[in-house]
């Protein structure tokens, strides 16, 4: 069975898609925005960074702030914040660049010590422009907020502001630096074989493989230590403002609006009782038949192994340009883009980061996909997963917005439901094992949102205790792993190590919380496997719909204008589980299209 764990945009870029929602908007006050988001013609080679003078925006930023609590008239201050939405929108596609070429080789010194500055400033930033926004709230010029930044973005800037302060800006950059020293440490990770120490990464997944249970009692103890750390910092950071956990910073943080951290817990719940049965039984059933002396030869979860692609990670990556130009016009015209011009960097490499993300590049106007690709059977869908990210900042590109969405948990719709629209398509990929290939990422989407709720879980818990020790927390998410249904018991399974593998789950460092965004989406995603099997083209339809809905739209609000279910409703987590049951019990998979075969 395979292990997929989705990385996401990195913070920064997620602070960024917030900020320029407001900024953008406020510069559409001055005449200085942009109405024309059309796509570089450069490549990402040809790309210059040059290092963005953080001192100079948040001068601009307190500027503002003083004038708007000393100004009779807001020209001023509006004037100013026009140039702050220039300045930022600078400094943020610097930093995006100079994160994807960090992450491309890190060790590369020169981008890693950039990146030591550039996220000294990004901290700042943030608690500059938190600070202001408060100013600007309780000046003479209050009444104008949502005529200034939008109604909507007001709201979500009235809530993550409340999870910063100047207090804490030792603690966030002090955390930022936790963050780099995880990738660096994880990056440059080695294992011992026959021929010598060499890097875990630059492992083919065989070798990978052999070399796992050595790699995680290595560094259990390395990077679990470190994490506790952060866990002890991020704690220090809720004491100050004023919260009893770090929980309630990560949920104002992420700009939760529509929905409650009480809901977040009944969903997990229901979970239990409804999708983890029917996961568990595949579980459950595999081992049995493993166990069984009368089994003769290997046994496979989904009856058959899961296969590879055919041919290497450039054909992988080439054939998607078929698949998508097939899929629309739309979706060809975002792909081949990303693909000419370099905005897509998949290429395995040793000194690559253990990430995969899309992010935008605001100053570019293009989005930007970053995989790891190594011809496994994680290529096609982790591929298309983050496309489904691109692909909606390129129809919003279009639709005058730099935003994806307002939220993750919106965003992450887009990408898992752009992995089941792509599924008809497996035989470009698979051949004659398209069907199998299907169930098995059908049920690896399963897999990825029980562990997302797991994993809100396992972090909700560890900070809302005192002082939980690293051999507390890797006993904690074995029990959980078990509740979930994600592990059970049989001699084939080694608990312990086990217990030890959660620091591979990068979430857990740089952004905490997250991952129950990844499980809520993704009950939503399933529901296009249903509505594609019935009919593809309207589930095209309802996807194209969904991914130019207004980014001043919350996520169940978003759902409510496409059609789609809430996965806050008992009845759609049941329809979730018999859906898998069902295709995971048939035999066709999801059938594919008459253009595809």
């Amino acid at each position: 069975m395979k292990r997929f764990f989705h990385t996401g945009k990195t913070s920064g870029a997620r602070f960024l898609a917030l900020l320029m929602t407001g900024v953008l908007l406020v510069t559409s006050l001055t005449g200085c925005a942009a109405s024309d988001y059309t796509p570089t013609e450069l490549s990402f080679s040809e790309v210059e960074y040059q290092r963005p003078d953080g001192e100079a925006v948040v001068e601009l930023i307190e500027k503002a702030q003083q004038q708007a609590q000393e100004d009779l008239l807001p020209v001023g201050m509006i004037w100013t914040l026009g140039k702050i939405g220039k300045a930022t929108e600078e400094f943020y596609s610097m930093m995006t660049i100079a994160q994807i070429r960090n992450y491309s080789n890190v060790s590369d010194e020169y981008y890693s010590e950039e990146m030591d500055y550039l996220n000294t400033w990004d901290a700042r930033i943030q608690n500059s422009y938190s600070e202001m926004f408060e100013a600007i709230q309780n000046s003479r010029f209050g009444s104008m907020s949502e005529e200034i930044f939008g109604e909507s973005s007001v709201e979500d800037m009235e809530m993550s502001s409340q999870a910063s302060s100047a207090d804490i800006l030792s603690l966030q950059e002090e955390e930022k630096k936790l963050i780099s020293q995880y990738y660096s440490e994880y990056a440059q990770a080695t294992v011992t074989t026959p021929e010598g120490e060499q890097l875990y990464s630059s492992l083919e997944p065989e070798g990978q493989d052999a070399y796992y249970d050595q790699f995680i009692e290595k560094y259990n103890q390395q990077l679990g230590e470190l994490y506790v750390k952060m866990v002890d910092l991020r704690r220090q950071m809720a004491q100050q403002l004023g919260y009893d956990s770090y929980t309630e910073i990560a949920d104002k943080d992420l700009v939760r609006t529509s929905y409650t951290r009480e809901q977040i817990q009944s969903f997990r719940e229901a979970l239990k009782q409804t999708l983890v049965p029917v996961y568990r039984s595949y579980m459950e059933d595999f081992y049995a038949r493993a166990e069984d002396p009368n089994t003769k030869g290997y046994v496979y979860l989904l009856g058959e192994p899961s296969p590879l692609p055919q041919g290497s990670w450039q054909d992988t990556l080439d054939s998607f340009s078929q698949v998508y130009q097939q899929m629309s016009d739309e979706t060809g015209e975002c792909y081949d883009y990303l693909l000419s011009h370099e905005f897509i960097d998949a290429a395995p490499s040793q000194t690559k980061a253990n990430v995969t993300f899309s992010t935008l590049i605001y100053s570019l106007n293009t989005p930007f996909l970053f995989a790891n690709m190594d011809g496994s059977e994680q290529d096609v869908f982790s591929i298309s997963h983050e496309f489904g990210h691109c692909f909606a900042m390129w129809q919003q590109l279009k639709n005058g917005s730099t935003s994806e969405g307002r939220s993750l948990d919106i965003c992450e719709i887009h990408s898992q439901a752009m992995q089941i629209l792509t599924l008809p398509y497996y035989e470009v990929f698979y051949g004659e094992d398209a069907a199998i290939a299907q169930k098995y990422d059908v049920y690896t989407m399963v897999a990825g949102i029980l562990s997302a709720a797991m994993s809100d879980e396992f972090q909700e818990t560890i900070y809302n205790s005192e002082d939980m020790t690293l051999e507390e927390i890797n006993e904690l998410y074995l029990e959980l792993s078990k509740e979930y249904g994600l592990v059970v018991d049989t001699y084939y399974f080694d608990s312990d190590l086990y217990s030890k593998s959660w620091f591979s789950t990068n979430q857990y460092f740089d952004t905490p919380f997250y991952a129950i965004d990844y499980a809520l989406s993704g009950c939503v995603a399933m529901e296009f496997l249903q509505l594609g099997q019935q009919d593809y083209q309207a589930a095209l339809d309802t996807y194209l719909t969904l991914v130019e809905q207004s980014p001043d739209q919350d996520f169940l609000t978003v759902l409510e204008n496409t059609g789609l279910q809430s996965p806050f409703e008992q009845q759609e987590l049941e329809m979730v589980a018999q859906q898998l049951q069902e295709f995971l019990a048939g035999s066709d998979g999801f059938a594919s299209l008459p253009q595809a075969a």
